[in-house]
Parts: C-alpha cells; sequence; structure tokens
C-alpha cells in the first residue's frame, strides 16, 4: 500500500495520507466531479455509479457500489464546509435503496485535505467515528484495503490524464 494509516489515540479517528504526481487542482477535480469519481472510487470488481450530485455546501453524493453478480450497496457523502482546492469535509453514511440513512451502519464526518505543488499533491483524509466500535467494524469490512485500492485507481487516472 501507498497511503499511510493512522488510528489516532481515541480509537475513533482513522486518518489516511497520500502524496499523488498531479497539481492540486486535478487531484481536487477528481474527488469533487462525479463523472470522474465514478471511474476510480469503486474498489474492483466494484464500480461506483452516482445517482445524484452536488457538491456544494450542504450538497450530496448519492451513489451505489455495485458489484459484478449486480448487488448494490448504496451510500452518500453530504457536503457540510467546502474551500476550493484546499479542503472539503463531510458526512458518509450508508444508505437503503430509498436513500434513507443505513442507522445500523457506521456513519463517519470526513475532513479531505489537499497541499501541494504543480509535481506533487498531498492528500489527508481524516475520518471520526463515533465509537471505537464503529470504525473496527469498518475496518472488518475492509475499508482501508477498499479506500487504497480507489486510491491506487485515482493515481492511474491521474497519471493517465497527464
Amino acid at each position: 500500500m501507498k497511503t499511510k494509516y493512522t488510528i489516532l489515540g481515541d480509537k475513533t479517528t482513522l486518518i489516511a495520507e497520500r502524496s499523488f504526481p498531479a497539481t492540486p487542482s486535478k487531484v481536487w477535480e477528481a474527488w469533487t466531479n462525479s463523472d470522474l469519481l465514478d471511474k476510480w472510487w469503486g474498489p474492483l470488481p466494484y464500480k461506483a455509479v452516482t445517482h445524484s450530485f452536488e457538491f456544494a455546501e450542504g450538497g450530496a453524493w448519492k451513489y451505489f457500489m455495485e458489484g459484478p453478480e449486480g448487488d448494490r450497496h448504496y451510500c452518500q457523502n453530504t457536503y457540510l464546509t467546502i474551500d476550493p482546492e484546499k479542503q472539503f469535509t463531510a458526512r458518509d453514511s450508508f444508505c437503503n435503496e430509498d436513500w434513507s440513512i443505513n442507522e445500523s451502519l457506521p456513519t463517519a464526518d470526513w475532513l479531505v485535505e489537499f497541499t501541494g505543488n504543480e509535481e506533487v499533491t498531498n492528500i489527508k483524509v481524516t475520518t471520526k467515528y463515533k465509537t471505537e466500535e464503529e470504525l473496527a467494524k469498518v475496518s472488518e469490512m475492509g475499508m482501508k484495503e477498499g479506500f487504497d485500492m480507489g486510491l491506487n485507481q485515482l493515481e492511474e487516472l491521474l497519471v493517465m490524464s497527464n
């Protein structure tokens, strides 16, 4: 894995850090444009499929992860704050088919930060869960491995677009 993961002492916060060979504006666009998100977000063999997307404070990205057998896992990111090309915060939730929040699965608050120059962009994704058990649950579900697969696909996408 090229991504560095750290669990803070509170055991409810996971930090992922990674560098990409692209400008901050290109990496920002890949995180804030649903057409690009659909190309890299889902860990293979799953793919992300956007249902609706509004990248604005109070807006949301509703999408599902579709597996090779046609199974679907529904999710929603609600954007809370946006500082263009620097950072955004979002609440990440699992959903039911009707897009209602699935309260039986963990919800996390994300802070995604972008720093860099014309050659390299560093991202830092801080994900905070309500309890230690929620972080443990998403870890058991393969969150780090799946996220890393997506970030590998993002790197491929950025390299191909240079």
